[in-house]
Parts: C-alpha cells; sequence; structure tokens
C-alpha cells in the first residue's frame, strides 16, 4: 500500500471511530458495437417454447430452452469480443483479446443446430447445415476476434531496454485500478467527487497512452501510477464506507483539496510526458505527499 494510502485511510478510519463509532459497511476507446441482433433472436425462440409446452412435445421444448439459454450465452460473449476489440483498437500495445466472438459465432450455431434438429424435429444434416449457416453469419457480422499481439516499437525497445510484456503489464495494472476507481467513484453520493474522480480516470488515461506512445519513463511513470492510483482508490474506498458519516466533516474537504490536486497533476503530466521531462515525476509524487501534509491527512 502507497504511503498515501496508508496516511490517508487511518485518517479516515479514526475520522469514523472517534466522530461516530464503529465503521459501518458500505457499499472504462470509440463507440463499442453492440450485438443487437442476438438480443432480439432469443424472443423468437419463445413462441416455439411455449408450442411445445402447450402441445406436450418434450423434444420442441426441450430445444427450444436450449437454444434459448444458448443464444443469451452468444449475445454476451460476442458483446465481450466487441469490447475487448475495441480496447484492442485503441491500443498501440496490447496482446490479442480472449477469441469470445469467435467462441459466441459457435455457439450461435450450435444454438440453430439444437432448435432445428429437437426443435423443429429437422433430420441430421440439415440442422447441422442451419447451425454452420448461423454461425457463418455471425462470424460474418460481427466479425472474428483480432488475434495478432501489438510489439513495442523494436527501436524504442532497443532504445529504452523495454519488454512488450513489461510494459503491458504496467499498462494493464494501472488501467485495473482506474476501473476500479471508477466504480467506486459510481457508488459516492456526493457528486462533485463522483464528477471529480472521472475526471481524474480520464486524465489518468491520457497519461497511459503517452506512456504507452513513449515507454522510456516507464519505471518512473509506474512509480508515479503507483503513488496516485493506489492512494486516490484506497482513500475513496475507506471513504465511500463511512461517507454517510463523514459528509460534512473537515475530512471531505481535505479529501476533496487533495483529489483537487490530483486531478490537477495529471493534467500537468500529460505536458511533461510530452516533453519526456522525468524527473518531474520524481518532483510531483512529492507534491501530492506535501498536499497531505498541508491538509492536515496523514
Amino acid at each position: 500500500m502507497s504511503a498515501f494510502s496508508r496516511r490517508v485511510g487511518s485518517k479516515v478510519e479514526h475520522a469514523g471511530a472517534s466522530q461516530v463509532g464503529p465503521v459501518r459497511g458500505g457499499g472504462g476507446g470509440g463507440a463499442v458495437r453492440k450485438p443487437t441482433a442476438l438480443r432480439i433472436l432469443p424472443l423468437f425462440v419463445v413462441l416455439p417454447a411455449l408450442g411445445g409446452i402447450l402441445s406436450g412435445n418434450a423434444s420442441a421444448t426441450l430445444g427450444s430452452v436450449v437454444a434459448f439459454a444458448l443464444l443469451i450465452w452468444a449475445g454476451f460473449l460476442v458483446h465481450q469480443g466487441l469490447i475487448d476489440e475495441a480496447d484492442y483498437d485503441a491500443r498501440r500495445v496490447a496482446r490479442p483479446p480472449a477469441p469470445r466472438k469467435t467462441i459466441g459465432a459457435a455457439v450461435v450455431g450450435a444454438s440453430t443446430f439444437v432448435l432445428g434438429w429437437l426443435g423443429a424435429d429437422s433430420a441430421l444434416p440439415m440442422a447441422l447445415l442451419y447451425g454452420a449457416l448461423a454461425a457463418l453469419g455471425c462470424g460474418m457480422a460481427y466479425g472474428l476476434d483480432p488475434r495478432g499481439r501489438k510489439e513495442v516499437d523494436p527501436e524504442l525497445a532497443r532504445r529504452y531496454g523495454i519488454k512488450t510484456e513489461d510494459l503491458i503489464a504496467a499498462l494493464s495494472e494501472a488501467e485495473s485500478k482506474i476501473r476500479e476507481i471508477e466504480l467506486d467513484a459510481r457508488a459516492l453520493s456526493n457528486r462533485e467527487l463522483t464528477t471529480r474522480l472521472q475526471r481524474i480516470a480520464e486524465r489518468a488515461r491520457i497519461v497511459l497512452a503517452q506512456v504507452e506512445k513513449d515507454p522510456g519513463d516507464l519505471r518512473r511513470a509506474r512509480r508515479f501510477f503507483v503513488t496516485y492510483l493506489d492512494g486516490t482508490r484506497d482513500v475513496v474506498r475507506k471513504y465511500r464506507a463511512q461517507q454517510a458519516d463523514l459528509e460534512d466533516t473537515p475530512l471531505a474537504e481535505s479529501l476533496r483539496h487533495v483529489l483537487e490536486t490530483v486531478e490537477r497533476v495529471f493534467a500537468e503530466q500529460s505536458d511533461v510526458l510530452k516533453k519526456n521531462d522525468s524527473l518531474d515525476l520524481e518532483v510531483q509524487i512529492e507534491v501530492l505527499r506535501t498536499q497531505l501534509e498541508k491538509e492536515g491527512v496523514h
């Protein structure tokens, strides 16, 4: 845990205990395509299922229910695959995503096969043909998953001694923390703090993009992200758990001031990294610690 999170977190716990007794439990490119057709198709399977139930046809009922469940699963897989693809396309360096769209297309084929064979009592060859055509159609509609890994530019890798896996791991770690901050921000009752945390997340991603573009400062940037993202995530999580008790306390105002500093520093770091001014990363780590002392959050 970072010094930021230890200092602010201990202060939150102390303030909550001293003011209200025991701590109460409290509770991330471009637009992503949506598989609209796969959300509508399951509705067409409901009628055959009802028909099978009313007619007492167990085979038709079973086939329709299984086909319905498979289509729901396929829609989920394809949607996740589209999200992964958008994230992959937005990055300069990335691992290929899991083949969710490909698996989703296969599940659509399986659903169609089951519906044709059991639900509509089609001959096995015809049911297999229907399934293959459905899988092919899904693949053509939403595409297959990207498979190539995006590597660090060879010249940059040689110049800075950076491996693709190291950069991907650092970026993935930071992005995961940003998403956690966004989730915690949504649970806050204070709209101002929520909005500020959303801006912090947006500006943190701008800095991430800069590091991805020119990873020469990866080591210092990683320390910077650990200080700011770990600290912000941990203190907001602790504050969220006690927000009803701390809403109008001095600690809430201190948190607001600290988040102002975090937001400002992330905005500044975009320009800092563009200029390759690596020393300022170390300076900015101290900026936060100084701000914590100033606000009395230690």
